[in-house]
């Protein structure tokens, strides 16, 4: 090839490289589908902490009830409270709970999955999947039944 198809070559393979990385660069928005509280009126159990499996001795659950009402595992204790939802927002409002003395794993479940569900945090769902997130950590729950009463 001589010269100036040398060049020409090169302006074209720069020109289609600066095509194809404008088009990488361009922003796809992601718009979160709008849930409604019955589509969370399942048991759930917890299966990842901040995308961190747990250890199959933490049996953490959460169940909504068609009343609004949550009940569940923490990790050691049991808990309870009512329901607020809002915007794809979920916090258990009143939230009380049994009080015995904990391991240290479970008890570090414990108090992030309390920390999480006791104030407000953005919810994500799809078929099987519930992730409940604040800044600081993310719950990830797998369906375990279809609809609670």
């Amino acid at each position: 090839m001589d010269y100036i198809t040398m060049t020409i070559v090169k302006i074209m393979m720069l020109a289609l490289s600066i095509i194809t990385l404008g088009a990488c660069s361009t922003e796809t928005q992601i718009i979160p589908k709008k849930i409604n509280i019955d589509q969370l009126q399942h048991h759930w159990k917890l299966t990842h902490i901040d995308n961190i499996q747990l250890a199959t001795i933490i049996n953490s659950s959460l169940k909504i009830d068609s009343n609004n009402k949550a009940t569940g595992n923490l990790g050691c204790n049991q808990f309870f409270g009512e329901v607020e939802f809002s915007d794809n927002k979920l916090r258990i409002g009143k939230m009380g709970n049994t009080r015995k003395m904990c391991e240290p794993l479970k008890n570090n479940v414990e108090m992030d999955v309390s920390q999480v569900l006791s104030n407000w945090a953005k919810v994500m769902l799809d078929d099987k999947t519930l992730i409940i997130s604040n800044r600081k950590h993310s719950l990830t729950y797998q369906l375990m039944d279809q609809k609670t009463e």
